[in-house]
């Protein structure tokens, strides 16, 4: 897909504004060398100043892009840079599902989403110095049934708050 243009790519530092080792694959797997740097951007926007789900992951992401480019912009080895962010999220009908605060709350999202068909919203934002380009993709994703055992063994297996630990121990 990008090989026609891969060899200008290698002017530039490509920098994924996140600490997730599977995008970093998944940007791999498109031929491209990037280092990741995660945001400090606080995911906090209000999100009924938005009229879309997509509007208002695309502006998280926007955050995220923004807050890595200003903070590498002039830290680099002369190579003009180019941030791609990302952010996720589950909507259930019109409820949205951020990352789990505790155990609890994951039990409570993941009771909620089985035997259900959710939609997984991604916002991406490429940040250059000529601009911005940003778009959402979204999937529809049918979640089997779970049985209370299965979600509370998932849960204690710590999985679901990954993010969260990652998130505290980066900030520390």
């Amino acid at each position: 897909m990008l090989a026609p243009i891969k060899h200008l790519l290698n002017n530039y530092r490509i920098v994924l504004a996140s600490g997730s080792p599977r995008r970093k694959e998944l940007v791999q797997m498109l031929g491209l060398n990037a280092e990741l740097c995660p945001s400090t951007f606080e995911e906090n926007l209000d999100r009924t100043e938005f009229k879309t789900f997509s509007d208002y992951i695309e502006a998280t992401a926007l955050g995220k892009a923004e807050e890595v480019y200003q903070r590498l912009d002039n830290d680099g080895d002369g190579r003009q840079l180019i941030v791609i962010a990302a952010d996720t999220m589950v909507t259930l009908g019109n409820e949205i599902f951020g990352k789990p605060k505790d155990a609890d709350d994951a039990v409570r999202m993941l009771t909620k989403l089985s035997g259900a068909c959710n939609r997984v919203f991604t916002g991406v934002v490429l940040k250059h110095s000529n601009g911005v380009r940003q778009f959402t993709d979204t999937a529809d994703v049918y979640f089997g049934q779970l049985t209370e055992e299965q979600i509370r063994s998932y849960v204690d297996s710590g999985e679901p708050l990954i993010v969260e630990r990652k998130r505290r121990a980066f900030s520390e």
